[in-house]
């Protein structure tokens, strides 16, 4: 009990009392990249020893903790960087970013994402699990476990080979007369090879991948990252290249609508994300299949080079959401951030579904500079989402840039400022959800509220000051209250009150449930009821 009292006071003491002049929305994604491809941003250190495992714990732990005290909601784990697992998998061989070696269980019992799930819905946040599906190998070396003996024999795997001369360093070695001898050149073989979209069984192989981590975890959310065919991937000899795009686009967009209908069979309240790259065609072929207008910077990069159309999966409704990654400042010579920002919003009022733009903190200047310019950034995606009228929201790239060493003092400001305020995750409107049921017998026992689970699973709780009544509270942009007044999300029948909290308040419960749908709260103790 005491642990969970801490989690709930360290993911509310920065949003008490939050400035009543607040812009944020209360609705908004607010999500954290979790990288552990080559270890990027957890685990820092690998190994199969119970040692390795607590300490992984204890870091991923700390990771958590500032993204539930910086104002985060959710968090994008990676559990399948390379054709691999952080997770107990039955189709996947154990990563070797997790312990070290490839196919190499961990200690007993530990279970990454199992634990990532139960921590992050500790602290109120969501989880999507982030899937890699096409990638294979990053090198011209396949990988050799049972798994990946199986994809490569089956004939799964498309590879690029590539052969790359560079000088080696320069000789010191002079000949008889005093000349420095020419340099050497070295040759190497770099290789990237993916599971082959064009195959049935390699798609197949994927899907059942998905649903193994969605049937067997309770993620909220499942992610593709912008991996797909590897760029300008030859076309054979005699074969036309805009047909061969178009099959492989279509191969691409597949694998998304067997993946979504596979979570709708399974799970349909766990949401389905893309994370394509952040420009979508600057000459207008791809938009204009849609009867929309092309953005007015950026090139035809994604559609031609890796056959990714993320327009045709919004307009096929095969995703709930996309992340376009939009990882340039505002002043980019080419791809400029708000004008990319812009039609994005457009798109996905266009299509009706959600878009959370990813925006890349390493890119951002040193210093005070960096605030600024993240601020602006989540400034124009809440403005171009109002202008919209869809639901914001980010997604930051990386945890590493966030905490420790890199930080700069980006989740603190992001705690005082823009994230000031507790948001909820948007409520997927086009998803047929149950009638959520308000809570019953809503009791406070000291620090505790507790209640009735009417089946909703997850809930919302406020904390609204005494002299703020009943309809003063009530959000404008909402079902309840304004968002100002969150104090937590819990996934149980319980929660644990804030100190600050405790005198001078009156509190509200209602159900929010999994699909981001908040029902009708009850209040204790409100004035006039």
């Amino acid at each position: 009990m005491k642990r969970i009292f801490f989690l709930t006071l360290l993911s509310v003491v920065s949003w008490v009392l939050a400035p009543v002049g607040h812009a944020a929305p209360k609705c908004e994604m607010r999500g954290l990249w979790v990288a552990t491809v080559y270890g990027i941003d957890w685990p820092s250190t690998s190994g199969a020893t119970p040692a390795a495992a607590e300490a992984q714990k204890k870091e991923l732990s700390a990771l958590l903790d500032m993204a539930a005290s910086s104002g985060f909601n959710s968090v994008l784990l990676q559990v399948r960087p390379m054709a691999d697992a952080l997770y107990k998998s039955s189709l996947e061989p154990w990563s070797a970013y997790l312990t070290g070696g490839r196919g190499t269980a961990p200690a007993k019992g530990w279970d990454p994402l199992e634990f990532a799930v139960r921590e992050c819905h500790a602290r109120g946040l969501e989880l999507h699990a982030w899937v890699n599906p096409f990638r294979f190998s990053s090198s011209a070396t396949l990988p050799s476990t049972t798994a990946d003996r199986r994809a490569i024999e089956n004939e799964w795997v498309l590879t690029q080979l590539k052969t790359v001369s560079a000088p080696s360093p320069k000789s010191r070695a002079k000949s008889r007369k005093g000349k420095r001898r020419a340099a050497p050149r070295k040759t190497t073989v770099k290789g990237v090879s993916i599971l082959d979209p064009g195959n049935p069984d390699a798609r197949r192989h994927i899907v059942e991948v998905c649903r193994e981590i969605v049937k067997n975890y309770d993620v909220d959310g499942l992610v593709f990252d912008d991996y797909f065919y590897p760029e300008k991937f030859p076309v054979a000899d005699g074969v036309d290249p805009r047909e061969e795009g178009d099959r492989r686009r279509a191969n691409v967009a597949t694998a998304i609508s067997e993946v979504y209908s596979m979570i709708q069979e399974e799970k349909p309240w766990v949401r389905f994300g893309v994370a394509p790259a952040g420009v979508a065609g600057g000459n207008g072929r791809a938009a204009a299949e849609h009867g929309l207008e092309p953005p007015s910077v950026g090139n035809d990069w994604m559609y031609d080079d890796i056959y990714c159309d993320p327009l045709r999966w919004l307009a096929d409704g095969t995703v709930d959401y996309v992340s376009p990654q939009v990882y340039w400042p505002m002043d980019h010579a080419t791809n400029p951030f708000q004008p990319l920002v812009e039609w994005w919003a457009g798109v996905a009022r266009h299509f009706g579904r959600h878009l959370f733009v990813s925006q890349n903190v390493p890119s951002l200047p040193a210093g005070e500079a960096a605030w600024k310019e993240q601020r602006k950034e989540v400034a124009v995606t809440r403005l171009a989402s109002r202008k919209e009228g869809i639901p914001s929201g980010q997604v930051f790239y990386s945890a590493a840039h966030l905490t420790g060493k890199k930080a700069r003092g980006l989740d603190r400001e992001l705690s005082m400022n823009e994230y000031s305020s507790r948001a909820l995750m948007p409520p997927m409107t086009w998803k047929k959800a149950p009638q959520a049921e308000k809570v019953k017998n809503l009791k406070r026992n000291d620090r505790s509220l507790s209640w009735f689970d009417r089946g909703s699973g997850r809930y919302v709780c406020y904390a609204i000051p005494m002299d703020v009544g009943p309809i003063d509270a009530l959000a404008q942009d909402g079902p309840n209250f304004d968002g100002r007044y969150i104090v937590g999300v819990t996934y149980g029948n319980n929660f644990e009150l804030p100190m600050q909290v405790l005198k001078g308040y009156w509190y509200a419960v209602a159900p929010y449930d999994r699909y981001g749908n908040e029902g009708e709260a009850v209040t204790l103790n409100a004035p006039g009821l």
